[in-house]
């Protein structure tokens, strides 16, 4: 088997690369999940990066265009085009009961889920959601109160865990406010 050289190799995308790509694309969409969960200071780690995304056709063409230059591809065998149907979409909730919509990296373990259904309509998420600025990129990180809605509606384990630390740190907000 020949050596390959790792400079001749195209990275995969990273966290950051993907926010920066989806804001540059002008997607509208809010940060859920555990990374919304790592910026408001939970202690935790994550596999994905978990989005509500504004899901009329423009805005997930831009999402999908956005998907290709990252080299993102669906798991499951359609093609990244057919996210922007609604009608399959539907069927993937009623039929497959599908909550996300899952992209790959196929260079690396980078992985995006899109939520197909949430329990919490995408205004009035990004209405609540905190907005976070950083070097280059302006992001709408689901708020901790929302975390906590939509985590107790998918009651896993590590959404309880989370649920309890956002709680905590709502308390702890509200005690330096009383001070």
């Amino acid at each position: 088997m020949p050596e390959t050289d790792a400079r001749n190799e195209i990275p995969g995308p990273t966290l950051s690369s993907a926010l920066k790509a989806l804001s540059d694309a002008g997607v509208d969409f809010v940060i859920c999940g555990g990374v919304a969960c790592i910026l408001h200071g939970v202690n935790r780690v994550t596999a994905d990066l978990d989005l509500a995304v504004r899901l009329d056709h423009d805005n997930l063409a831009r999402f999908v265009q956005a998907a290709r230059r990252l080299q993102l591809r669906p798991r499951i065998p359609e093609p990244l085009e057919s996210l922007l149907d609604p009608h399959k979409r539907q069927v993937w909730i009623e039929q497959k009961h599908a909550q996300v919509f899952t992209l790959v990296s196929s260079s690396g373990p980078f992985q995006i889920d899109i939520f197909l259904t949430y329990p919490i309509a995408f205004d009035d998420l990004k209405s609540r959601a905190n907005v976070m600025v950083g070097a280059d990129v302006t992001l709408h990180v689901s708020s901790k109160e929302d975390l906590i809605t939509a985590k107790r509606a998918a009651g896993r384990e590590q959404d309880q865990r989370d649920i309890h630390d956002l709680e905590r740190l709502l308390q702890d907000e509200r005690r330096r406010q009383r001070s």
